[in-house]
């Protein structure tokens, strides 16, 4: 099947009707990194029988980790990563219920687009003060529990978060790229769970597991295109200014995160001051996953001017930069916004288009300022 010929053949005896007869046919074909041949045979079809067939091409990693000179089917096809569960969408899928019929991804859509109004905002609050406590409980777990389908509803899914990393160490990138040495890689992966929010110092970084820095970014890099990690570059709109120039990484769920720390225990995290990073890292992806839906594809970095003045998250989108806090208190606190504050600041020469501040957190929604929505990250569940 990995030539023209192949394929027609294979649809006119599946469909058992000649392949002139065949017309607004839709094919799945899943794995399809497995076979990078299939895809010049896929532009093959779409460019000379046009409307034939609609090709649906699924597969767990990007293609050109795979095969570099693979065919990308660019200008012919549309992309969709598939991350794991939105809060909105475990909640759901945990109480059988249809994620499509709510309100909250035209609410977040504005968010994102600079778009977002007051009466917006008393949409939210009220969609989510139904059933909050149980919105609030199930994003307090979900600070380390995955968002993965299977054990996004489970008790305990350690056992699921041990197998999944081991399949994915052992057998997925292995079987994607030349990754010869799998304890290397192991460190680098550990190294990433134990720096997650934090500047990466290549150098300092490559030397703890040791390795070289160019080893430890193409590792990094194969992280990042298989969808394991996130990478966040520092915000500048003048590059001289950008002081911290190092990227900050996340993993790309926070189950991994748990258990690439060895499934650390809810209470020691909190005496430890950690579950704020876990509450950072659960803050940033979810709003990447909102973001990937967006036909603007925002970005996403990081501010940080000293270790004062500085912002978890600028969403810009639209023209508009959108600066975002994150903390893990139920109490809002004006010092929470001193970050928020030296943004604008800093900016104000640039007349930076700033339309509101957000602070995400795990109390109630509320406006401490005219300009400042404290949305409870509960609420997007």
């Amino acid at each position: 099947m990995t030539t023209e010929g192949g394929l027609v053949r294979e649809i006119e005896e599946r469909l058992a009707r000649p392949w002139g007869a065949v017309n607004g046919l839709h094919l799945m074909l899943d794995e399809a990194q497995k076979a990078p041949l299939l895809f010049q045979v896929v532009k093959d079809i779409h460019d000379q029988h046009p409307g034939k067939v609609r090709f649906l091409l699924t597969g767990s990693s990007a293609m050109e980790i795979h095969d570099p000179v693979a065919e990308t089917l660019a200008g012919r096809a549309r992309i969709l990563h598939l991350h794991p569960f939105t809060l909105a969408e475990a909640r759901a899928h945990a109480r059988g219920e249809d994620p499509t019929r709510d309100a909250l991804p035209t609410l977040v859509s504005r968010l994102l687009g600079g778009r977002f109004s007051r009466g917006d905002f008393d949409e939210l609050h009220e969609r989510s003060r139904w059933d909050a406590p149980d919105r609030r409980l199930f994003t307090w777990n979900h600070l380390r529990h995955p968002l993965f389908p299977e054990p996004s509803s489970a008790a305990e899914p350690e056992e699921w978060v041990r197998d999944y990393l081991a399949t994915y160490v052992e057998k997925d990138v292995r079987s994607l790229a030349a990754v010869g040495n799998l304890e290397l890689f192991r460190a680098c992966v550990r190294q990433v769970a134990a720096r997650t929010g934090s500047p990466v110092r290549w150098e300092t970084m490559a030397q703890e597991i040791g390795t070289t820095s160019i080893t430890l970014r193409r590792y990094v890099g194969l992280m990042e295109q298989t969808q394991t990690l996130l990478r966040l570059a520092p915000f500048g709109v003048n590059p001289v200014k950008r002081v911290i120039r190092s990227p900050k990484v996340y993993l790309a769920d926070a189950g991994l995160l748990w258990g690439l720390r060895g499934f650390e225990d809810e209470k020691l995290l909190e005496a430890s001051g950690m579950l704020g990073t876990y509450m950072e890292q659960l803050g940033i992806v979810e709003i990447a996953k909102w973001c990937s839906l967006e036909p603007t594809a925002p970005e996403l970095r990081f501010w940080a001017k000293t270790p004062v003045s500085e912002v978890d998250l600028v969403v810009s989108n639209r023209g508009f930069h959108i600066p975002v806090e994150i903390k893990l208190g139920r109490t809002v606190d004006r010092r929470w916004m001193r970050g928020l504050d030296a943004f604008e600041e800093d900016h104000r020469p640039e007349r930076l288009e700033i339309p509101y501040r957000v602070l995400l957190h795990m109390g109630e929604p509320e406006m401490p300022d005219a300009r400042t929505f404290a949305i409870p990250l509960w609420a997007l569940s």
